[in-house]
Parts: C-alpha cells; structure tokens; sequence
C-alpha cells in the first residue's frame, strides 16, 4: 500500500510497522528481567493486603506499611477497595516471590485474552490486535509492577461486547445484554477512576438498565468490602481516610509518571495557597477546567457513536480527567488505539495516520525516562487521544455512524491487511 507520498512519508510500511511493533514489545517487557530485584514492585501493596484479607485493617495504612516494612517489602499502601483484597487472600498463601510471579503470568494472559477480544471488537487482525497490545508501554508497565489494569481493560471490553447493539438482536437480546454489561462495569467499580466514564456513558446514551446494574456495583463493593473487613461495616471510613494520608506522598513519589491533566497541573505549586487533605493542590483546578473542557467535546460523539466505539472514547476522555491515572492506567487506551487503527485503515493508511501510531507507540515505551525528566511523553498522547479520535473516527460520515450494526460492516470491510 502506497501513501501517495516520498521520502519520510512512505517509511511505515507493513514490514517496517511490525519491526517496531517488536522492538516496542522487546523493549516493554525487557524490564521483565529486573522485577525480581526491585521485589516484585507494586505487587506489594496487593500482597499485604490479601495478608490482610477478612480483617478490618485491609483498609487501615498502618498495618499494611507494617507488615510490609516487617517483611522486607517495597513500601506501598493499598488503596484499593477492600473487596479486591479477597481474591489476592489466595496469594499470600504462597511465598512472596512465588505469588508475585504467579499474578504477573496471570496479568499477562489476561492481557492477551483482552487483546483478543478488542481485536474481534473493532475489527482487527487477532495477529496485529495482539502484536499492538503487548507493544503498547503502559499494558506492560501494568504486567510488570504488579498492578492489574490487564483486568480493567477486560473489562472494559467485555462491557462494550454485551452492549453493543446487532443489527440481528431483538428487544430481548438488548435487554439482556444491557444487563450483562451492566454488570461488567459494576465489577470494574474496583478501580472507580475508571469505571467513571463508562458509567457516565451509559446515562449519555440512555441505557437505563446498563446504567441501573452498575449503579448497583457500589452496594456490591461494600459488601465484598463488610466480609472482606471482617464486618467491619465502617471500612469505607478507613479506605478514605488511607487515600487522604497517602495520596500527597503518592504525587510526590510518583506524581512524574501522570497521564492525567489534574495530577500533572498538581505538581505545580500556588506559593500561599494549601490544598484541603486529600485533595490536589497546585494548579490541578485548571486541570480539571481543561479536562472538563475535552470531555464536554467529546458528548456529541458519545452520545452518537455505536456503543463500542463510544466505550472506547469514554475511557480516553475519562484518562485526561481523573484525579489520579499512572503510567499503567493508560493501557485504558488501547481501546481508542484499536478504534484509531480501524478507521486509519479504512481511510486508507494515510501517511499521518501511520505517523501518529508510530510516535504514539514511541512515547509509550519511552515512559520509564521521565523519572529523569520528571514528566512522561505519552502524557501529551493521553491528552490529544480523545481529540485524534474525533477528528478521525466517522468524520467521513456525518449523521449515520449511529447505525446498528456499522462495527459489525467495518470489520467486514476492513480486513486490515495493511500496516495494522
């Protein structure tokens, strides 16, 4: 396929994409090789916690530093809601070293699994949609240290499959899958940042079942939160109170790996002006105002994209707003960059659109040297993700991108025997 252009232009052929894609793969999960020294990461954190599992201190700071300082563990707190520490209570069965294996293979065949699944959702090759994920830096940032964004993304995917509307589903068919995805992004409620976007999709859209059953979520957190607390009916009180204690030092220790706009802006400081306990200081208001300012634009779209398609702009928007997305959250974006692929090949591979994934590709795996520079490139590609896909994805196609079954076409139409 030719791009109509010389020189620089036509560089990102098929085979030269791939090679990248490996290199950007090889280079992912290089790191892979000194996680057992750095003992394991964030693993930690999770560890203790399932330590902790069936205990009202799941949710305290002070006996999971304690333990974790006892042990000789990285210093990490949970904060997380104390349901997640029940399936990580099998873990801490095992020896720390053996556990923390065990979850980083478990993370990575999940991530395939995902990467699967989104490749048959937005119409890409399984070979290519794989090859992309694991390439992608922040998926295996997320393998790596131990946290379990894998599981978020899916989720994600597994929630846009079942509300996805099929131009063959009857009323009983949307209903029940409605239902189902509901259900899936109740579960995702495990990491509320992200979950978020997608529940505020679903009120976008009018999906008053959807929108019900992950309503529900919360009072199913809570009680996987009172039996994973011992009880304890106050742990919520507990949770809170650890964000509130531990999220300055978190911005402090970790604030250079920011993909978000509030946490970025945070860490530029107001001289006389302190920020509440808990909350972000600096100039993260302004970070909100223009992540607000991004989301609002992204409304019509939302609300007029097939649902898929809507999923996947949902948790790139929701990326430049939250309060607090790492590195490792962006693998929240892999969605968008299938969606992205999809319509780049469907508009011919345009010698821009090869570009775009190329250096988006290139700042998500350079991520680890902003712990010298003190800001991470992909930061600029979360922030212009949502923007890029607007401007991409239907433009060609005013007014009928709302139609049931148009994913479905895509992939028929698009066998992306290209560059991606």
């Amino acid at each position: 396929m030719t791009t109509g252009a010389g020189g620089w232009r036509e560089i990102w052929t098929p085979e030269r994409a791939r090679l990248w894609l490996m290199a950007c793969t090889i280079g992912a999960y290089l790191p892979a090789l000194g996680v057992p020294f750095r003992n394991w990461l964030d693993f930690s954190a999770f560890y203790a916690a399932g330590h902790f599992a069936l205990s009202p201190d799941v949710a305290r700071l002070e006996p999971i530093v304690g333990y974790q300082l006892a042990n000789g563990l990285p210093i990490t707190p949970y904060v997380y809601p104390a349901g997640v520490a029940l399936p990580y209570a099998v873990l801490a069965a095992l020896p720390y070293g053996l556990a923390a294996a065990l979850h980083l293979a478990l993370m990575l065949g999940v991530l395939i699994g995902a990467l699967v699944l989104g490749a048959d959702l937005y119409g890409i090759p399984r070979r290519w949609g794989v090859l992309g994920g694991l390439a992608w830096g922040p998926a295996a940032a997320g393998v790596l240290s131990g946290q379990n964004t894998s599981l978020a993304l899916l989720l994600v995917l597994l929630a846009a499959r079942s509300l996805r509307r099929t131009e063959t589903g009857g009323e009983a068919e949307t209903t029940r899958t409605d239902g189902v995805g509901g259900g899936w992004i109740a579960l995702l409620g495990y990491k509320p940042p992200l979950a978020a976007p997608l529940v505020g999709l679903l009120l976008l859209r009018g999906r008053w079942l959807a929108l019900v059953i992950a309503s529900i979520g919360v009072l199913f957190h809570y009680a996987l939160g009172l039996i994973a607390a011992g009880g304890n009916a106050a742990w919520p009180l507990d949770w809170i109170s650890t964000l509130q204690r531990y999220s300055g030092a978190d911005l402090d220790a970790n604030g250079w790996q920011a993909v978000s706009l509030p946490p970025i802006l945070a860490r530029v400081e107001v001289p006389g002006i302190a920020a509440p306990a808990g909350a972000l200081g600096g100039l993260a208001p302004i970070g909100y105002l223009l992540g607000a300012a991004i989301v609002l634009a992204t409304v019509p779209a939302l609300r007029r994209w097939p649902i898929a398609d809507a999923v996947a702009l949902a948790c790139a928007a929701g990326l430049v707003i939250s309060p607090h997305a790492w590195v490792y959250d962006a693998t929240l974006l892999l969605p968008g960059v299938a969606l992205f692929a999809s319509w780049a090949a469907r508009r011919g591979w345009r010698w821009q659109d090869r570009w775009l994934l190329a250096v988006g590709y290139g700042a998500a795996i350079l991520w680890p040297i902003g712990g010298f520079l003190g800001f991470v490139f992909l930061a600029a590609i979360t922030t212009a993700a949502p923007i890029v896909l607007m401007r991409t994805v239907h433009a060609d196609e005013p007014g009928d991108a709302d139609e049931p079954g148009d994913a479905d076409k895509r992939t028929v139409a698009t066998p992306m025997a290209g560059v991606l």
